[in-house]
């Protein structure tokens, strides 16, 4: 399953997005940032500060939003929760 890179709305969050339109959470707080790019194969640059790192994170998330990745197992499972309560319905 492939996902892609989406965001900032308007309350800066980002997400993943599937093929069907869902969303899955990825930065809701501005210390996801780093965590969040992480999945993309991002690396905090050495000796940064924690806002150093957050900012660079950030600044990499802009540069890569549309990328597509396989969707972590996390990531996977909760589409999977989704399709499964769509199909319940």
């Amino acid at each position: 399953m492939k996902v892609t890179l989406a965001g900032p709305d308007d309350l800066g969050h980002w997400f993943l997005d599937d093929e069907h339109g869902n969303s899955f959470p990825l930065v809701e707080r501005h210390e996801d940032h780093p965590a969040a790019a992480t999945r993309f194969g991002w690396q905090p640059p050495d000796g940064a500060t924690d806002d150093e790192t957050i900012l660079n994170a950030l600044d990499w998330l802009m540069e890569n939003i549309g990328e597509e990745i396989d969707a972590p197992r996390d990531v996977k499972a909760y589409f999977e929760a989704l399709d499964a309560d769509a199909d319940a319905e």
